[in-house]
């Protein structure tokens, strides 16, 4: 496979905290920001408790709109972040409006931003910035930078200061995926497969990174032949919710069929024409020769044995074998992230 066309396989635009409650929620045009800025601040103009519920409420909103790829949304709620009386929350919202600007196409504008997060965010914004710049040279195929990035980003999540168990799950899992992209399949089946404790336990809050690991596992999967196994994980992230949302999963599917079927046994039918014998002659070796057709399969993936069949007719088909840290808790030191998305489109 092309590194252009297997790249297009993996998720590279996640969340990295996203409190869905509800996987169908999806932030409102404008309505619902007015309804949660004014509810908020309608009970105490200078509460200190009220504007961190505002804020965590906000970034929620965020995460909850840039999983659910609503472009609009997300950025509406960046703007309102980047608009609060806090200088943390400012760069928060900026963070925010980076990755909105850079799903309307606009990444060298995205990539300044984030940039400037990674140097000076907030803690947990920085190991973020740091992976999505990495996300967003993966998205150009520029594998070595976004290794490097990612190495920078799990280095900065494992600062004890940030909250960064989703980043380091993410920069890891970015790492294994640039793995099988150079072509080291089984070092990143092995790397997944490693990661399958942290995933389950992000899962618990966020069941949506349960689903977009069964894809990636499941490219990984394809690429070593092991279709059925592939196909059996795929389906589970397609029955999701959030299949719809993620077009790169069906073609996940496409590609893994397109690969049994190349595996798959074969029969062809060989015929000899019949020769016209004259009628005897005084030659004395003369006879007749009869019919001869011939199926065989072709051999499947590999681990399976080759299989030959023969037939006595032509026509012969073989059978078919298919914890959340509440920005509340630290906005005194400065305010930091709840481990945003990562990976791009």
């Amino acid at each position: 496979m092309q590194k252009a066309a297997m790249t297009s396989r993996f998720l590279t635009g996640c969340s990295s905290k996203v409190a869905l409650a509800d996987s169908e929620i999806v932030v409102s045009r404008g309505g619902l920001l007015r309804y949660i800025v004014v509810g908020h601040l309608a009970q105490t103009a200078h509460s200190q408790e009220t504007f961190v519920k505002l804020t965590d409420e906000l970034i929620r909103c965020a995460e909850q709109a840039y999983v659910m790829r609503d472009v609009q949304a997300l950025d509406e709620v960046s703007q309102v972040l980047m608009n609060l009386p806090v200088d943390a929350v400012r760069q928060i919202g900026s963070y925010y409006y980076s990755l909105a600007i850079y799903r309307k196409g606009r990444q060298d504008e995205a990539d300044a931003l984030l940039e400037r997060i990674a140097h000076d965010g907030p803690s947990t914004y920085r190991a973020q910035a740091l992976q999505a710049l990495g996300a967003h040279r993966h998205g150009d195929g520029r594998l070595d930078e976004a290794l490097r990035f990612q190495l920078e980003a799990l280095r900065a999540a494992s600062d004890a200061n940030t909250n960064g168990l989703q980043t380091a799950l993410m920069a890891r899992w970015e790492i294994s995926i640039i793995k099988s992209l150079n072509g080291d399949h089984k070092g990143a089946l092995s790397d997944l497969k490693g990661l399958t404790p942290l995933v389950s336990l992000v899962a618990r809050q966020t069941p949506f990174y349960f689903y977009f690991y069964c894809n990636d596992l499941a490219v990984v999967l394809g690429e070593l032949g092991h279709i059925g196994e592939a196909q059996t994980t795929l389906d589970i992230a397609l029955a999701s919710p959030y299949a719809p949302l993620y077009p790169n999963w069906a073609e996940t599917r496409l590609e893994l069929e397109a690969k049994r079927t190349s595996a798959t046994p074969s029969v062809v039918a060989v015929c000899r024409p019949t020769e016209v014998i004259p009628a005897p002659q005084p030659q004395p070796h003369s006879c007749q020769k009869p019919n001869h057709v011939v199926a065989f399969w072709w051999f499947g993936f590999k681990g399976n044995a080759l299989q030959t069949a023969l037939a006595p007719f032509a026509g012969l088909r073989p059978r078919a074998r298919k914890t959340r840290r509440g920005i509340l808790e630290v906005l005194g030191r400065s305010i930091r992230s709840r481990a945003p998305p990562v990976r791009t489109e």
